[in-house]
């Protein structure tokens, strides 16, 4: 069996930092996943304040 284009494992990494559109790839992931944990915290703090809200009216006895 022969092999082409045999390359060392440590080679192709170092390619791999080396590569532009790689890096800036691997930037928009990290980005996109952090804008996500974002929105789900937002979500979340939304919900809770919503429900203190409801609280509050049930509290003053808005909801008798």
């Amino acid at each position: 069996m022969k092999f082409q284009n045999v390359k060392t494992i440590s080679q192709i990494r170092q390619e791999q930092q080396t590569d532009p559109v790689l890096t800036m790839g691997q930037e928009l992931v990290m980005l996109k996943l952090d804008n996500m944990q974002k929105e789900t915290t937002i979500q979340t703090l939304g919900q809770q304040l919503a429900m203190v809200k409801l609280e509050l009216i049930q509290l003053k006895g808005g909801g008798n």
